[in-house]
């Protein structure tokens, strides 16, 4: 008798909380870029290679040396940079991402890139997307040498280096 008094009590316990975690609130949505027009936007956002352009000239602002780039597929460009700065300088990886998939970066994309980092003894990796970073990719990042930049940051940069 006292298992089934056990089990009723653990089963209340379970609905109380369950109906507790549905009142938390759900995490603030990320903020989104708007055009008035299509026209309004960017070609560097359009077109890859003028996105290519642009992610070039925005890490040639941080004083990287650009030593090679390669197109990985269709979305995602890889660029390997040296910073020559003694002591705090070293290798620096970038993974542009064009127009990802659902324009989101999953968990996923950013722990192989994280992985990627760590595995080349680079210094620093900064992921440019003109997309949006899920979450728990936003999350992933904790304690990591890596920089996720989204569309919204990217160009708030380009216009604060004068480069939009």
């Amino acid at each position: 008798m006292s298992l089934f008094i056990i089990t009723f009590i653990a089963f209340t316990v379970g609905i109380v909380l369950i109906l507790c975690l549905k009142n938390v609130s759900p995490p603030p949505p990320q903020e989104q870029i708007q055009f008035a027009h299509p026209s309004d936007k960017p070609t560097y956002l359009l077109d890859r290679d003028a996105f290519k352009e642009k992610c070039l000239e925005f890490l040639g602002k941080f004083n990287l040396e650009y030593k090679h780039s390669i197109w990985a597929n269709e979305q995602e460009l890889e660029i390997d940079m040296l910073d020559e700065t003694p002591v705090v300088g070293g290798k620096y990886l970038a993974l542009c991402i064009f127009e990802p998939l659902h324009q989101r970066v999953d968990l996923f994309k950013v722990k192989g890139f994280i992985d990627t980092v760590k595995g080349e003894g680079a210094a620093r990796g900064i992921m440019i997307t003109t997309g949006y970073f899920s979450d728990d990719a936003q999350k992933a990042i904790d304690d990591d040498p890596v920089e996720l930049v989204n569309v919204v940051s990217f160009l708030d940069y380009l216009k604060k280096f004068d480069i939009y």
